[in-house]
């Protein structure tokens, strides 16, 4: 995911979204601190929030560094973390492939070297979703895009190959037995 404005950045620290720690950092201007996205203190009103792109920019214009995050050191990946954006990835791949077949819960689970239940909940601990509500957003962002890069024409001819498309809610088979 892309962390470029503002209003993503904003997004990503609302929901302390652990993909984003490594993007950015955020400052507080009523504090003077500057905090990694998923810093565990309180959130700050938005009014009173900066984003820059390292630790260092935050540091030259006058904000001292979270004793509690450490945004200056460097991060110790998790590997529940590392699990889990991989699984994003293999998911954005799969969407975007235009005879994408179905993917299941146990062999996403698998591919990451996870069980699906275990899986499935540091999946939603991480990202505040579940991997099918994660490709349905996904799919979304997709058709977003591909709705502002093409013509009306082509939008048309989209829509119509999508109708014949599987139906999305079978592309992904979550049930966990």
């Amino acid at each position: 995911m892309s962390y470029t404005t503002d209003q993503a950045r904003w997004r990503a620290l609302t929901i302390r979204d652990a993909r984003a720690n490594g993007c950015f950092v955020y400052a507080v201007k009523s504090t003077g601190i500057f905090c990694r996205p998923t810093c565990s203190g309180r959130l700050a009103r938005r009014a009173n929030v900066g984003f820059y792109k390292t630790p260092a920019e935050a540091a030259a214009a006058g904000f001292r560094g979270c004793k509690r995050c450490k945004p200056e050191s460097v991060a110790v990946e998790d590997p529940q973390e590392r699990a889990v954006n991989k699984a994003c990835s293999l998911i954005e791949s799969a969407l975007k492939e235009p005879e994408a077949k179905a993917i299941k819960l146990a062999t996403l689970a698998n591919s990451v070297g996870l069980t699906p239940r275990y899986f499935h909940k540091i999946f939603k601990d991480k990202t505040g979703m579940t991997p099918k509500e994660y490709a349905s957003l996904e799919k979304w962002r997709q058709q977003q895009e591909t709705a502002t890069s093409t013509s009306e024409g082509e939008q048309m001819d989209r829509a119509a190959f999508d109708v014949h498309a599987t139906d999305f809610s079978e592309f992904f088979d979550f049930n966990i037995d």
